[in-house]
């Protein structure tokens, strides 16, 4: 019987080492996307906040160095 795309992906990882380029990017997918889905949720739940008002949030938190 033949493997499933899921059983054919972990025996692609599996056979990655621990410090493959590839697994470190598929990792960063993988976060990227459920970064997103936090945020879609995010939306949906009307937890938003308008453009200007982040900003300022922002830069109050992260002031702009000045040079000297």
């Amino acid at each position: 019987m033949p493997m499933t795309l899921k059983q054919e992906l972990h025996a692609l990882v599996d056979a990655l080492p621990d410090d493959s380029p590839r697994l470190a990017g598929l990792s960063e997918s993988l976060r990227m996307s459920r970064a997103l889905d936090e945020g879609f949720e995010d939306v949906q739940q009307g937890r938003t906040c308008e453009a200007d008002a982040f900003l300022r949030k922002v830069q109050q938190r992260w002031p702009r160095k000045t040079s000297a």
